[in-house]
This record gives structure tokens, sequence and C-alpha cells, in this order.
């Protein structure tokens, strides 16, 4: 399957999680997140761009499309009896009409990957109380 590189992890704000995916095929995609908000057990809040192996921003690797550069991701956490709510936003940052016109189109893939990596986290943590 899929593996998860994180190259550097520093939660705080203004620090950067810079990570790879890499593909069965060894192919690889960077990311990025620059942590704009920090509130434990409240909320992270970040800015996330597709990236490179330095760690500067990139254009989106499959999109033929024009795509956002930047995104702004709020996580908000609330509790809820002994559940907790998880809201995800995600929305274009500094982009024009097209770059969000075509990320409004692809929303559902992006719902897909959400999904993908909250079950991960779900199961995780049902292992892990």
């Amino acid at each position: 399957g899929f593996k998860v590189n994180i190259g550097k992890f520093e939660l705080q704000p203004g620090g950067m999680l810079h990570y790879s995916i890499h593909a069965p095929d060894g192919n690889a995609m960077w990311g990025r997140a620059i942590y704009r908000e920090i509130l434990p057990q409240t909320k992270l809040v970040w800015i996330n761009s597709f990236s490179d192996k330095e760690g500067g921003i990139r254009p989106h690797p499959m999109s033929k499309d024009p795509w956002p550069l930047q995104l702004l991701t709020t996580v908000s956490f609330a509790a809820e009896g002994s559940k907790t709510r998880v809201t995800i936003t995600w929305v274009p940052f500094d982009s024009n009409a097209v770059e969000r016109a075509t990320f409004e189109a692809g929303r559902g893939s992006m719902a897909m990957g959400w999904t993908g990596t909250l079950d991960q986290l779900t199961l995780f943590l049902s292992a892990n109380p």
C-alpha cells in the first residue's frame, strides 16, 4: 500500500509538517502544512499545500485544471458525552475564482481522502484507548 514518511514535524504556530506519500509503484507526492493556530483539545488550523522535497510550494501534481496552491484547514474538536465531534473545514486560501471552482468540483474526491484518514484514526484510537 501507500507509505507516509514524515520529514519534519513542528507542532507549534509557524511550525511545519513536511511529508511524502509513496505509492506502491515508487512514485512520491510531497505535502506540507504550516501551523497557524493550536488550541489543545479544541482546534488546529494550518495552511496545507502540495510541496517538493525541500518544502517549497508546488502545484497539485495530478490536476489538469488550476488548483489552489494553498488551502486553509481548520479541524475543531467538541466533546459530546463520551465521544468527540470532529469538524473539518477546508477552503482555498489566497486563490482566484478559477482555482476555487476547480477545488469545488473536486470536493468529492477530497471527502474520500479525509474519510480514509479519519477511518484510520478511528482504528488506531480503538486499538490504543
